[in-house]
């Protein structure tokens, strides 16, 4: 399964450097002038690989991929299992060790207070339209 780290979503979004107050268009993660990482990343999780497989195999792909941007996410911000587990709804360590090594899919109602106590504003979930030269024409359609 693909699961891209993307620093913009949009050609036309920009963000400003915390460093050197830059206004600009986040094109790498880091700031044109001062080079300073920016905070803003999104995650990209092809659907076509995840549809390729069966269902169970779905469940444990998408699991390891939400793992590895709640793993990312913590270390980034310096925190351990523990004090992220207290922040987030007295969620139990183990659980947030089980969710970060992909053993177990979190539901939406458990991600909502994780994204809150590692201090993220937002959760998107973006869709893009298929390319029309790749969609089938459906059975009985012309």
């Amino acid at each position: 399964m693909s699961t891209q780290f993307l620093p913009s979503i949009r050609d036309n979004e920009t963000i400003t450097c915390r460093r050197c107050n830059t206004r600009q268009y986040p094109r790498s993660g880091n700031c044109i002038a001062c080079h300073y990482s920016l905070p803003l990343r999104y995650v990209k999780i092809d659907i076509d690989s995840l549809l390729s497989s069966c269902p169970q195999e779905q469940r444990n792909q998408i699991a390891q991929s939400m793992g590895m941007v709640l793993r990312l996410l913590r270390k980034q911000r310096r925190m351990s299992q523990s004090q992220l587990a207290n922040l987030a709804a007295k969620m139990n360590r183990s659980y947030l060790s089980k969710l970060e090594c992909g053993q177990v899919l979190l539901p939406v109602s458990r991600l909502l207070p994780l994204a809150r106590a590692l201090g993220l504003t937002a959760v998107i979930l973006r869709f893009e339209d298929l390319d029309p030269r790749k969609t089938s024409k459906s059975p009985g359609s012309g």
